[in-house]
């Protein structure tokens, strides 16, 4: 006899293997995205739909089995020899366009009244673009083995490497918790240990282990000795207060190093696609309909923003990559929808309370929208397949021309350009970093201590003269002064040696100098944000000095105006006097690629 939970189990995959199957199938008649139609079965099918499937519990436990399997496969697709093989000026560009959406997500969600972390979250949710449907998009462009594909793959790696650091990083977060800078410094401390441990040893071992398990010439042992690695190390990482998702991920990259990977990557493939299913279809299951009509007037601006800010940012990457304006816009329309990891991220700040449940249907539709608007997309930008446009070309072209700029300023580099930056490195990182770690040391420990302190002064025996808590803060300020400012001749020096060879290597305007005063006053507006955010954070306690925030946002503000005017200034000022010349270079790359 079969019970009846036995019974409801093999109903659930019936429904989500069959019905998944049905929906991709009708998307794929009308040319969208299958995972579209695995994500509609669920929301058809699920508790909050007809009923099908009300089991909640049993549909996140499958849900989490589809994740692990997931980043399984792309830790064992994401070896560290493709890392490297990217290069410095590949990362460059996966974090250009990374870090101009998750600043928009960010500001978006604060616009709507999302607290700090729902703002971190919906970041990483949108700069997180599909690899699936990327890839799909390109061989059906018959772009397979080109430039616009090397370029994808490139950016989707760093995109992969970032979404795993931001799954470690937020999984810790959750309501009610705030942001506490001690907390973050040491959860960031945690997870970097982990990350290192695991690697440095996973790599010394687990190829070992599966050479001998080779030995015994049985065909399945390498594959289910992988898969039991990494339900293994998943497990490890959860009991450690990481995501399974990160542990099943390190372990895919561990095994990727073994000569072995190439045949466990074939046999898992099944499997990934098993689970894929059950993943995207118990997506769609946990929507709840009832929250749609209030979700799509919230999502209905975040997709504006995710589809205009992944295209702009994509766009402009793949114009700093070398791509001709066709190419560069080709790419940056493949990489608009948003789908696996944005739900891996969204299920996860669901779970751990950082996000509210009235926020993940917004989630989904958003990435729903980003999907459907795909063919429009195609039609409106200039593309390979198609290179006409409903774009206007003087906006495209103000993008594109920028990225050649920023291209020109990291050529190739040579073999002595390569040591002239290692000695740069050599000389200024280690005192560099040091202050660094001092600076995050000491607002760690006063953070940490500050209740203490605080508790201490406020005995009616001990007489004082002001505040506690002001006092705390002023005295942490003193102690991180004459690092913040060692910081800051460091790196003024790095930037003055940096720039110099910058320009140099565009040729124009050397006596003015203007990429040491672009690159200075970008890096120093950069430290300001951070050092007000972080003072913000840590000034939050004072309840007497109730406008303690503005006055601290006030100071950055005055400080960094200056320098945000100083670099608008040099660049139209290069702008005006280069742009002939980078137009007329660009149009002879043209011509030579298309001779």
């Amino acid at each position: 006899m079969v019970s009846a939970g036995s019974t409801e189990f093999i109903s659930l995959l019936a429904v989500l293997l069959g019905g998944g199957m049905f929906g991709a199938w009708l998307m794929h008649k009308i040319k969208f995205p299958t995972m579209i139609g695995f994500i509609l079965i669920g929301i058809v099918a699920g508790p909050f739909g007809l009923g099908v499937v009300t089991d909640t519990e049993l549909i996140n436990i499958l849900a989490e089995f589809g994740i692990i399997i997931l980043l399984f496969v792309v830790g064992l697709e994401f070896s560290i020899d493709k890392l490297r093989r990217i290069g410095s000026k590949g990362i460059l560009v996966g974090t250009v366009q990374l870090s101009i959406v998750f600043f928009l997500g960010y500001i978006t969600a604060t616009s709507f009244g999302w607290t700090h972390i729902e703002g971190l979250y919906l970041g990483a949710i949108l700069s997180i673009t599909s690899t699936v449907i990327s890839l799909r998009l390109l061989r059906d462009l018959n772009l397979v083995n080109t430039k616009e594909m090397n370029t994808v793959v490139m950016i989707l790696i760093i995109e992969d490497l970032a979404a795993v650091l931001l799954l470690a990083v937020l999984g810790n977060m959750s309501e009610g918790q705030g942001i506490e800078f001690f907390d973050i410094g040491i959860m960031i401390l945690e997870s970097l240990v982990f990350f290192v441990l695991a690697l440095v040893m996973g790599v010394k071992v687990v190829p070992r282990i599966i050479e001998k398990v080779n030995v015994m010439r049985m065909e399945e042992a390498p594959f289910i000795t992988a898969l039991a690695l990494g339900f293994g190390l998943a497990v490890l990482a959860n009991f450690l207060g990481l995501s399974t998702a990160i542990g099943a991920f390190l372990m895919g990259v561990i095994i990727a190093s073994s000569k072995h990977s190439e045949s466990i990557i074939q046999k898992i493939l099944p499997i990934r696609d098993f689970f894929g299913v059950i993943f995207f279809v118990s997506i769609g299951m946990l929507f709840n309909v009832a929250l749609f009509p209030e979700a799509i007037w919230i999502a209905l601006p975040i997709i504006a923003i995710a589809v205009i800010g992944k295209f702009i940012g994509n766009f402009f990457a793949a114009s700093i990559a070398g791509n001709s304006l066709t190419s560069a816009a080709t790419i940056a329309t493949v990489m608009v929808p948003i789908a696996e990891f944005s739900y891996i991220l969204a299920k996860q700040g669901v779970d751990n309370g950082s996000l509210r449940e009235s926020i993940y249907p917004v989630i989904l539709l958003v990435s729903l929208g980003t999907m459907f608007l795909l063919p429009l997309l195609l039609r409106i930008t200039p593309t390979v397949a198609d290179p006409r446009s409903l774009i206007p070309d003087r906006f495209l072209n103000s993008v594109y021309i920028t990225g050649q700029f920023f291209r020109k300023m990291f050529p190739n580099q040579n073999e002595t350009e390569h040591i002239k930056f290692v000695s740069i490195f050599k000389k200024y990182g280690m005192t560099f970093f040091v202050n660094l770690v001092i600076i995050v040391a000491i607002l760690s420990a006063m953070d940490y201590f500050s209740s203490e302190i605080v508790l201490l002064l406020e005995d009616p025996e001990v007489p004082f003269f002001m505040e506690p808590e002001v006092f705390v803060t002023i005295i942490t300020i003193l102690l991180v002064v004459y690092p913040i400012f060692s910081l800051v001749r460091r790196l003024e020096k790095v930037v003055e040696v940096v720039s110099n060879t910058i320009t140099i290597n565009i040729g124009f305007m050397a006596v003015g100098k203007p990429v040491q005063r672009i690159t200075r006053n970008v890096l120093f507006v950069g430290l300001i944000l951070l050092m007000v955010a972080i003072f913000i954070s840590f000034t939050a306690d004072i309840k007497t000095v109730t406008s303690m925030p503005i006055i601290i946002s006030t100071i950055g503000m005055i400080i960094a105006i200056p320098l945000i005017l100083d670099t608008i200034i040099v660049i139209q000022k290069i702008t005006q006097s280069n742009m002939a010349t980078l137009l007329a270079d660009e149009s002879k790359e043209s011509n030579t690629r298309s001779d």
